[in-house]
Parts: structure tokens; C-alpha cells; sequence
């Protein structure tokens, strides 16, 4: 069963879940009025869904995207500033301490076979 907030990866990683959403990303990625409430939303910068985000990955006309490349600098800019931001796993020990509950590489993490 599909559980976002549960801390079991079987249960908030669902193959169901995400070829609904991919799926849900197709029927909508015309949606003109979908797609501006998204970046509304998106403005007020508290989190979208991954079906909200799955939706702006799938568009595909053109003033769209670059309203969404736009909202995505500002957003940008506005949390780190005007400076190049880089994400990259970086192990320096052989346990990682970000916690992500899905990882078999974060030390709390028993349930999942470690790889190696």
C-alpha cells in the first residue's frame, strides 16, 4: 500500500504510485490552467507534490517552460543567493548520516542489505 509518510521504503516507493503519476504527468502536461495553478503554488514556496512536479517535468510547450525555467531561477536565487549550487553524495566514511530512510548506505538504515 502506497504510504508517503511511512518509514518503510515497500510502502512510500510504490510501482503503482509512480506509473499513475507518470500517467497523470501525460494527461495533463497541456493543461494550461494545471500548470499555472502549479507555478502559483510553486511561488509561495512551500513544496509541490510530486505529481505537481511530474506534471511541469512533462510539459512541453515552449512559454510554459521558460515560465517554469524562470520560477525556477528566482526560487533560486531567493534561497542561495546569485552563487552556483551543486549537489553531489559525498562519502568520506562508510556511513552516511543525511537520513534518508529509503538509503542502504545511512548508518541507522538495518532493514536495508547494505551495499557495498
Amino acid at each position: 500500500m502506497y504510504d508517503p509518510k511511512s518509514m518503510k521504503a515497500e510502502e512510500f516507493i510504490s510501482h503503482e504510485e509512480i506509473l499513475d503519476t507518470l500517467a497523470y504527468a501525460q494527461e495533463n502536461k497541456s493543461n494550461e490552467k494545471l500548470i499555472d495553478a502549479i507555478l502559483e503554488k510553486a511561488k509561495l514556496r512551500k513544496g509541490l507534490s510530486h505529481r505537481e512536479a511530474s506534471v511541469l517535468l512533462a510539459c512541453e510547450m515552449p512559454d510554459k517552460i521558460q515560465q517554469i525555467y524562470a520560477l525556477a531561477e528566482q526560487l533560486k536565487k531567493d534561497f542561495y543567493g546569485n552563487r552556483i549550487v551543486m549537489f553531489a553524495p559525498l562519502y568520506l566514511s562508510n556511513y552516511c548520516v543525511n537520513g534518508c530512510v529509503y538509503c542502504p548506505y545511512h548508518a541507522k538504515n538495518k532493514h536495508i542489505a547494505r551495499k557495498n
